[in-house]
């Protein structure tokens, strides 16, 4: 019973933060992370989680090459609670993520997971999050993550993409337990952290192989959401730029 109860520690604990690294920091993966680029609130954020995390990951993606346009994949990470209602319609996802006054996202599973995503770093090919959640189901656990994202356009039409992620868990028991099983959780952990940009590579996908598709269901929607995709539905409307 105590095994189990500890396996169910440790996976909650992954589930919660949305993207979990699981590697143990020998390597310095921390100098990942371009402290050089963000200002005084976002370094205070990453501080938050790195140095001092729990664990790290360069996480596998299903797909680190994406096949979709640029402009339509790079508005769509710039903007995750446009790209929520096209996954809705798309039937990728069934919740949305809600863009807040501070410039931060919420979204719920609506299956017990919540959390907040604030974007860190806005530049060329390069992405950072701060991440907090909670798991609201049976025990609370909650934790925060760091997540880094670079992609770059190989070709028109291919986009190579990485990602790495630092969890720092709050509890001790959970920092220990995670620590404990990491060899186990592994695929469980880039599943999870692979979420961030999963949607936003589908939908991209989708976007760029069957523009129609999309645009027809843009047009199913409320006229309060129609006026927040406006943009984005010209951008898939638009035929592709030519080399």
């Amino acid at each position: 019973m105590l095994v189990r109860s500890i396996c169910v520690r440790v996976f909650l604990a992954v589930a919660l933060t949305v993207g979990a690294g699981l590697a143990l920091a020998a390597e310095k993966p921390e100098s990942l992370v371009p402290f050089d680029k963000l200002d005084a609130a976002a370094q205070a954020r990453v501080r938050q989680v790195v140095p001092g995390h729990t664990f790290y990951r360069n996480v596998r993606l299903p797909k680190p090459t994406v096949r979709a346009r640029y402009d339509v994949f790079e508005y769509l990470i710039n903007n995750l609670d446009q790209c929520s209602i096209a996954a809705q319609l798309l039937k990728i996802i069934k919740y949305r993520s809600e863009r807040r006054p501070d410039g931060s996202y919420f979204a719920d599973d609506r299956k017990g997971a919540a959390g907040y995503l604030w974007p860190l770093l806005d530049t060329p090919g390069e992405r950072l999050f701060f991440a907090q959640g909670v798991d609201k189901r049976g025990e609370r656990v909650s934790g925060s993550a760091v997540i880094l994202f670079r992609y770059r356009e190989k070709q028109p039409g291919s986009i190579e993409c990485e990602l790495h992620g630092f969890v720092k868990v709050d509890s001790w028991m959970q920092r220990l337990c995670a620590l404990l099983f990491l060899p186990f959780i592994t695929s469980t952990v880039d599943q999870r952290f692979g979420e961030v940009v999963d949607v936003p590579v589908q939908v991209s996908e989708t976007a760029t192989a069957d523009p129609a598709k999309v645009l027809k269901l843009l047009d199913t929607l409320s006229p309060e959401d129609t006026a927040m995709m406006k943009e984005f539905r010209a951008l898939v409307a638009k035929p592709e730029a030519k080399p």
